[in-house]
């Protein structure tokens, strides 16, 4: 069960779940890859070399959890964001106390639909998430969230 589940509210119900977009982790993923190669080639001349392909495995395995471990979610009450797997850091803005939500997108995030989301509330400001697939789309689901909340 994931963090958005087991904290939601009675009556309190997700209206949109947002993602990291796998191009957070690219780096990662070809360092990995890079490692595992190397390590291949390198235990033909010598048995150290796969010592490469586990580092190459673990490189990729905790960019993978990484980015599986950061929740995103809008609910009809407030927007949530959980990042890490054994340390655990949160962020969560009522709804009602939401200024502003900034999107910024590079050229590349445009091209590739991601970028960094910033949410303004009285008094705080959520630090930059970035990375998030499908920026705009969140925006919209929190602007739309937070226009519910108003009316009632």
């Amino acid at each position: 069960m994931s963090y958005v589940e087991t904290i939601v509210g009675p009556g309190e119900h997700v209206v949109y779940t947002g993602k990291v977009s796998l191009l957070s982790i690219l780096s990662s993923l070809i360092g990995g890859v890079l490692l595992i190669a190397l390590g291949i080639g390198l235990a033909l001349i010598n048995p150290f070399g796969a010592l490469g392909v586990v580092l190459g495995v673990i490189v990729i395995a905790a960019a993978l959890i990484k980015r599986a471990s950061t929740e995103l979610a809008v609910t009809n009450r407030r927007v949530i964001a959980k990042f890490g797997f054994i340390r655990r850091s949160t962020v969560e803005l009522n709804l009602a106390k939401v200024e502003s939500i900034r999107v910024e997108q590079s050229v590349l995030g445009r091209i590739f639909n991601y970028g960094s989301i910033v949410v303004t509330g009285t008094g705080s400001t959520m630090d930059p998430i970035p990375f998030i697939a499908n920026p705009i789309g969140f925006r919209q689901a929190v602007q739309g969230a937070t226009d519910t909340v108003q009316r009632t």
